[in-house]
C-alpha cells in the first residue's frame, strides 16, 4: 500500500544559514518532493532558481525603473502580483548583480581564454598517394599551381569542394598534429607535406583571426563567469556543503 503523503510533516526546506552565517541545505531525505526533484535531475535548477532569487532580493531599482518594467511585463496565467513583480525586474537585478560582481575580472578572463577565441582559415589537400602530394607541393611553391585547384582535383577529403578551405574555426579544433603545425605558422606558409596515419597532407595558413574584446564579448565574458560561478554554488549545495552568502555592492 502507497503511504499516505498527506500525514507528512516534514518538508523540502530551503537553504539555511548555520552557526557560522553561511548559506546549507540538508533536504530531508524521504521527502517525496526531494526524491521527484533527484530522481529526474532537477534539484540543481530548483537550487539555481533559488541563489538568482537571493540575488535579485539584494538588488534594488529605482522606483521609476521597476514600474517601467512592471508596466511593460506580460503577466501568465496563474501570476500573482509579486510573481509578476519578480518576473518583470529580475533580468535587470541579475544585469546589475553580474556586472558588479564580475567585471573586474573580465580582462583576466579574456587573457586566460583568447587564445580558445581565436579563430583561423586554412587551406588542406590529403591524398593516399605521397608522391603526388609532393609533386603537387613543389608545383604550388614555385607558383605553377594554385592551391584551390590541385585541392578541387586532387584532395581525397570532402574540403576538395571548397577548393580546400576550411574556416573559421577554432585553431583547437582537430587533429593535434594539424593544430601544431598550424599554430607556429604564418599567414601565407606552406606546410609539409606530412604524414597522418594513411594520409599525405599539405596545408596553407591563410587567415589568423584575432578576437578583441568589444563591447559584446565584454558581456558576454560577463555571463560565462556568472555561469561558472553559478555552477560552482549550486555544486557545493548538492554536495552537502556550504557557500557564502551572495555580496552585492553596486558599481559606482
Amino acid at each position: 500500500m502507497a503511504p499516505d503523503l498527506s500525514e507528512r510533516s516534514d518538508q523540502l526546506a530551503a537553504p539555511q544559514l548555520d552557526a557560522i552565517n553561511r548559506w546549507t541545505w540538508a533536504p530531508p531525505a524521504e521527502e517525496i518532493s526531494w526524491q521527484l526533484l533527484r530522481r529526474s535531475g532537477r534539484a540543481a535548477q530548483l537550487l539555481q532558481a533559488w541563489i538568482e532569487h537571493q540575488i535579485c532580493m539584494l538588488v534594488l531599482l529605482e522606483p521609476e525603473l521597476e514600474a517601467q518594467l512592471l508596466e511593460a511585463h506580460q503577466s501568465r496565467p496563474g501570476e500573482t502580483a509579486d510573481d509578476a513583480a519578480y518576473a518583470a525586474t529580475a533580468g535587470e537585478r541579475l544585469r546589475r548583480f553580474k556586472a558588479a560582481q564580475f567585471g573586474l575580472h573580465v580582462d583576466e578572463h579574456f587573457t586566460r581564454t583568447k587564445r580558445q577565441r581565436d579563430r583561423i582559415i586554412y587551406s588542406m589537400l590529403r591524398c593516399s598517394d605521397r608522391g603526388r602530394v609532393e609533386e603537387l607541393a613543389l608545383a604550388i611553391r614555385e607558383g605553377d599551381l594554385d592551391f584551390a585547384a590541385a585541392a578541387i582535383r586532387y584532395s581525397e577529403g570532402p574540403e576538395s569542394a571548397q577548393g580546400g578551405r576550411i574556416g573559421p574555426i577554432s585553431p583547437h579544433v582537430g587533429h593535434p598534429e594539424l593544430n601544431s603545425r598550424l599554430e607556429q605558422a604564418n599567414e601565407g606558409d606552406l606546410i609539409g607535406p606530412f604524414a597522418i596515419g594513411d594520409m599525405h597532407v599539405l596545408l596553407r595558413l591563410d587567415t589568423r583571426i584575432t578576437t578583441r574584446l568589444d563591447e559584446a564579448l565584454h558581456g558576454q565574458l560577463i555571463e560565462e563567469l556568472y555561469a561558472e560561478w553559478l555552477q560552482q554554488q549550486v555544486s557545493a549545495l548538492l554536495a552537502g556543503e556550504s557557500i557564502e552568502p551572495m555580496e552585492y555592492l553596486p558599481e559606482s
